[in-house]
């Protein structure tokens, strides 16, 4: 019986959002660009599959997006998707599968990354889609807060990314008393506000671009 009960123990899922839908309203400087909206699904195997629909103006361009990330139980990205379009006739499709150290995009562009130095995981921090952001904090709770390798697939680059403890961003007004946060520094500034119960991203703050992620009703 004891080996039975541990096996299921090891089995069970890491802590994710619960299933559900979530809105976004992104702003740069000020004014609103985007909404988006997330939704969280599980599947019977324990993945947890995040779909995103946005669209947004930004200089007099109007855009889309929709793309879905795929986590395993242990919140690791398996599958990514993404359909981008701006203006009338330019778009960017990039899809990622994952085996083990090893990232392939295929898509407008062809290339493989690879887990270096002490990196366990990859992570998606796609500029345009939020899927990436809104994993990321279930993500790190997950695993501890380790470093992690994040892939940019719209610049098809990736990065060493680790969180930065020292920073200590002042707590926006429109952040709940209750949320902890987790910043990044290692391209730019970026800190995740979040529900730490049920690890919802409420905030996302770049504040060298002026880039504010608010979740809205």
């Amino acid at each position: 019986m004891f080996p039975l009960i541990l096996t299921l123990a090891l089995a069970t899922p890491a802590a994710a959002p619960p299933d559900g839908t979530y809105n976004y309203v992104s702003a740069m400087n000020g004014t609103t660009i985007a909404k988006t909206v997330i939704t969280v699904k599980r599947e019977e195997s324990g993945s947890v599959v995040l779909s995103e629909n946005g669209s947004g103006n930004m200089n007099g361009q109007k855009g889309s997006i929709q793309d879905t990330l795929t986590l395993d139980p242990a919140l690791a990205p398996s599958a990514y998707a993404s359909l981008a379009s701006l203006g009338d006739s330019k778009s960017m499709k990039s899809t990622l599968v994952f085996n083990g150290t090893q990232a392939t995009q295929s898509g407008d562009v062809n290339k493989k990354y690879d887990l270096v130095a002490d990196a366990k995981h990859f992570v998606l921090m796609d500029f345009g889609p939020f899927t990436g952001f809104f994993a990321l904090p279930a993500q790190m709770h997950a695993w501890s807060q380790p470093p992690v390798i994040a892939i940019i697939p719209m610049y098809a680059h990736a990065m060493p990314l680790t969180v930065d403890a020292a920073l200590k961003p002042a707590r926006p007004a429109s952040v709940p008393a209750t949320d902890e946060q987790i910043s990044f520094n290692n391209m730019v500034q970026i800190t995740l506000w979040y529900d730490p119960q049920t690890l919802i991203v409420d905030e996302l703050d770049v504040p060298s671009q002026g880039v504010v992620v608010k979740r809205t009703p």
